[in-house]
């Protein structure tokens, strides 16, 4: 899910991230995270980045008022400059990233939790490992998308409804089939080639019924059965 700024008018506008900063929604589904705000760091000149946790489940703790929670009260706090940016409060100075952690780290819940508290080159290098991770996950397998680009067009039988549809077909003498599983807690969408489970899986449905998907879980059946 991603987050949109409110930009004010009279306000400079804001730089533009440096390379390799932006995240993207592969990068987020790869590190397993929860989005809830925007995916890079919104003030060059700031050196900390805090941020404060919400709950739309109880009542009072929405993001709104955690908004006006950090605008009214945690950035009152710093002595030197400081920015808000919705739920997250921007530091130029270790001190009032002290004072911040003096009152509000305590804190377990509700209004003054915080949820993270990162260094700008912290940040940075998360981001590019994410960068490596996001790679991955979009051509894990080059041979796999090369042999793709050479299987015929798949014509898929969907059988159930919503998440619980299992896709299915044939192709060179193999029985196909995509259907949501469960491995190590996650929900992944699984490749079966004949009788041989996951032989491939996916976070995207898409992805696992594309034909790089079934080429993927085609080489994996093959390296088994040899």
């Amino acid at each position: 899910m991603f987050g949109w700024t409110r930009r004010d008018p009279e306000r400079t506008p804001l730089a533009a991230p440096p390379p390799g900063v932006v995240h993207d929604i592969v990068q987020v589904q790869i590190l397993g995270l929860l989005v809830t705000d925007t995916f890079r760091w919104k003030r060059d000149w700031a050196t900390w980045r805090i941020r404060f946790g919400y709950s739309n489940e109880s009542p009072g703790h929405g993001f709104r008022e955690v908004t006006f929670f950090v605008r009214e009260a945690a950035a009152q706090l710093c002595q030197h400059r400081c920015d808000c940016a919705e739920i997250v409060l921007y530091l130029s100075h270790l001190d009032d990233v002290k004072a911040v952690f003096a009152t509000y780290g305590m804190v377990p819940a509700g209004l003054g939790q915080l949820s993270a508290i990162q260094h700008r080159d912290t940040y940075l290098q998360a981001a590019a490992v994410a960068a490596e991770l996001a790679s991955l996950a979009r051509a894990p397998d080059r041979s796999a998308e090369d042999d793709g680009m050479s299987l015929p067009d798949l014509t898929w039988s969907i059988d159930g409804i919503g998440m619980g549809r299992v896709a299915s077909t044939e192709l060179r003498g193999r029985r196909i089939v995509v259907r949501l599983g469960v491995v190590s807690g996650n929900e992944l969408w699984l490749v079966d080639v004949n009788d041989r489970p996951a032989c491939a899986r996916f976070r995207s449905r898409l992805d696992a019924m594309s034909k790089m998907g079934v080429a993927a879980a085609i080489k994996a059946y093959e390296s088994r059965t040899r």
